[in-house]
């Protein structure tokens, strides 16, 4: 049963207060009806949902009764949250578990993998997140200096693809590609460097059926010392004097190239 809200300082607002300038708490923000419902038929816990007055009709028959609904009008929401609350609906969700690295090693369901190193910018990480999602990459290693996917702005750029994918520390990557390397896993370091592969010769140069494709720092790229420790280095050849594109569209097209050729290899098998 939903329970109307009409105090601001209700302890039960706690994790929706201000939400402009504090990404997390207790877990991470959902807001509007697409990415709250994704949010939903999830496998993440939802740990409550706060929805406008005159407004739950719409989401009650979307949310199991175990979770806790609360009510507030309009204007309450928009003092609370630090903006106006127009998307009608805002759901706090638990925090996805960060597996260990080894667990992706030894799944052998995980053929390719995206690996996050640096990357700070949270409508390039959203984007990411989005991209392998459709392209079918669950699998996502999260790297040093990276910010986190579940803050607000990666949740919104991604349109929640973000919930269909399981994490994965990547906290030493030069160590841990190593320990992957041994164990069959090739890795894919995307650089601008004119000595390294070209995607469209990527494939033949790859003989393991299971590897992660690594992207760096939006202005930095990937540390020397990380390139190096992967088993394959790759570059996306560009024309008319383009220096470079932007990492999601970047990644995007390698991701694209590896997963076709990937299809295609078990469509032979």
């Amino acid at each position: 049963m939903p329970e109307t809200i009409r105090d601001l300082d209700d302890p039960r607002l706690s994790p929706y207060r201000n939400l402009r300038h504090r990404e997390t708490d207790d877990g991470f923000i959902a807001e509007g009806s697409l990415v709250v419902g994704r949010l939903l038929q999830s496998d993440l816990g939802v740990q409550s949902v706060l929805i406008h007055t005159g407004r739950e009709s719409k989401y009650l028959p979307l949310i199991p009764g175990s979770v806790p609904v609360y009510l507030i009008d309009r204007e309450l929401g928009k003092e609370l949250a630090g903006y106006d609350f127009h998307r009608g609906v805002l759901a706090h969700g638990s925090s996805p578990t960060i597996e260990p690295l080894e667990k992706f090693r030894d799944s052998p369901q995980s053929s390719l993998a995206l690996a996050l190193v640096g990357l700070s910018d949270p409508e390039n990480v959203g984007s990411l997140l989005r991209s392998a999602a459709a392209l079918g990459v669950r699998d996502i290693l999260l790297g040093p200096q990276t910010i986190s996917p579940m803050t607000r702005r990666v949740i919104r750029v991604s349109m929640a693809s973000v919930f269909r994918h399981r994490f994965y520390r990547f906290d030493k990557p030069a160590e841990q590609l190593r320990d992957l390397a041994n164990a069959g896993i090739a890795s894919i370091a995307t650089l601008l460097d004119d000595s390294a592969i070209p995607l469209i010769d990527l494939p033949k140069a790859i003989q393991s059926d299971r590897r992660v494709l690594m992207v760096g720092n939006e202005a930095n790229g990937l540390p020397p010392e990380i390139a190096e420790a992967a088993t394959h280095r790759s570059i996306l050849p560009m024309r008319n004097n383009t220096d470079s594109l932007n990492v999601g569209v970047a990644s995007a097209i390698f991701l694209y190239e590896l997963t076709r050729l990937q299809d295609a290899d078990h469509a032979n098998g």
